[in-house]
């Protein structure tokens, strides 16, 4: 068997300093900062490590046969999954403690979903994904029903683990079926065995390609397997939320691509053709359904959804420029919604109340510098110029219009001017309405600086795109390699 560490060290780093993290809790059960502190260095380690395996310049790096892979564009979502891990970690030290939820275990659980987010970036094996799959998810079940005794929360974690269940079931039902069809788990192995002239499992084929589309869809939050999103996200601990949005989708959206580019196109047409279908309706429904929230939790629950359709049309280009389109637009995604949400929990009280839209009122006034942070931040999830979101839809539409799909880039356009208006509501609330609450500020030194780092982060990759897009240049499709 086939093991090179080096490919494996970024994942074996988190999931080493998870059981140091649980140790040091052991012996120390009331500092649960002390395990925040060694899980800050665990996510930095394991960014010097995979950024140097990333200046190995080997972009063929794999272990286990062919079964995980270190190349360019799995080290590139390590980075991004990193960011997001660093992210929430840095918004949940003093959110903790606020709200009484410091457990030792929360980070070494935050530790090993980032590891299990890591594996299905890398996984080159229909098994290797699963396993990936279940680390992450596992761990982000537990999370979701942090707060105790509260109804919502104990909700958002029996909604999630059960409705995740049941999408595990039809991912590996497809696995099954494409397994019988061809005799391999490889990704490489399937794909030969599509392309062998005597193939003639077309249906079975299909089948296990629709069922694994399904099971995707649901960790992707694609409509109509999306309905999870909005009640997990405004149960969760708003730390929590934070980092699912961004860390679960990267790992989520990393594996989905890595799948398509290696044999989808090879799948009968209808199996394209309903992803087409699921990514109009995650469109639609995701837009308009934020159109209409009250809460600001609720709506960046049913913009995710909404992004996760913009994402979806880079899967459609994952052979062509829509990896390294979505790597760019996950990064930003990343920045932007983990400071969205990190301005929020300086906003609520220990029960995560006190976000409803109106509740912005006056905030320009009485909190200038938050109010502009999260005015950044939702301007650049608009999509409006200057900021790093800009910059990623435009990359998903190019991707995607040279692919063939220009009446879906027509439509991704007409909803992008739709979340505008959604995203710009708790602007005019903030400027020009004044307010009837004594607005919250829960003062945070760590979430400042969380705000600080996707500020400006959001900043620089739509002014100067170019220093992060630069390093995507050689990733054209996760097809080479396997």
């Amino acid at each position: 068997m086939d093991i090179n560490w080096l490919a494996l060290s970024p994942a074996l780093t988190l999931l080493a300093f998870s059981c140091i993290a649980i140790l040091y809790a052991v012996f120390q059960p009331e500092d649960d900062r002390g395990t925040a502190g060694v899980s800050l260095l665990a996510v930095i380690f394991a960014a010097i490590i995979n950024l140097h395996v990333f200046a190995q310049g080997d972009y063929n790096l794999s272990s286990f046969n062919l079964r995980y892979f270190a190349d360019q564009p799995a080290l590139s979502f390590n980075f991004i999954i990193l960011l997001g891990t660093f992210l929430a970690i840095l918004i949940s030290f003093d959110y903790l403690k606020r709200t009484h939820l410091d457990h030792p275990e929360y980070y070494p659980l935050m530790l090993l979903s980032a590891c299990g987010a890591m594996v299905m970036a890398a996984a080159g094996d229909l098994i290797t994904l699963v396993l990936g799959l279940e680390i992450m998810s596992l761990a982000v079940y537990v999370l979701a029903a942090w707060r105790q005794n509260a109804r919502e929360s104990e909700e958002a974690g029996m909604k999630y683990f059960l409705l995740g269940a049941f999408a595990s079931a039809f991912l590996i039902y497809g696995i099954a079926m494409l397994y019988g069809a061809t005799g391999h788990f490889t990704y490489s192995g399937i794909r030969v065995a599509f392309e062998l002239v005597d193939f003639n499992q077309h249906f079975y084929a299909a089948l296990g390609g629709v069922l694994l589309l399904v099971g995707l869809g649901f960790k992707v939050a694609l409509a109509p397997f999306h309905q999870w999103a909005p009640d997990v996200y405004t149960g969760a601990p708003t730390a929590v939320t934070s980092f699912m949005s961004v860390v679960v989708k990267t790992g989520a959206f990393a594996a989905f691509l890595r799948v398509y580019a290696a044999f989808f196109p090879n799948l009968p047409h209808s199996v394209e053709q309903a992803l087409v279908v699921l990514i109009v309706f995650t469109l639609v429904i995701g837009n308009l359904s934020a159109l209409v929230q009250t809460s600001f939790k609720r709506m960046l629950a049913y913009s995710a959804v909404a992004h996760a359709g913009y994402l979806g049309l880079a899967v459609l280009a994952a052979d062509g420029s829509g990896t390294k389109a979505a790597i760019f637009y996950l990064a930003a995604y990343t920045l932007m919604n983990a400071g969205a949400f990190a301005v929020l929990t300086m906003l609520t009280d220990k029960n995560d109340y006190g976000d409803d839209i109106e509740r912005f009122a006056g905030l320009g006034k009485t909190k200038p510098y938050l109010a502009a942070a999260l005015t950044i931040f939702l301007l650049s999830l608009a999509g409006i110029p200057l900021l790093g979101g800009f910059i990623g839809k435009v990359l998903v539409f190019q991707a995607v219009i040279e692919e063939g799909y220009i009446a879906l880039a027509i439509l991704a356009i007409l909803t992008s001017i739709v979340a505008l208006v959604y995203y710009v509501r708790p602007i005019i609330y903030m400027y020009f309405r004044d307010s009837e609450y004594v607005p919250i500020h829960n003062r945070s030194a760590m979430t400042t600086f969380a705000v600080v780092i996707a500020l400006a982060g959001t900043i620089l990759l739509g002014v100067f795109p170019g220093w992060w897009y630069g390093l995507l240049e050689a990733t054209q499709g996760l097809v080479a390699g396997l």
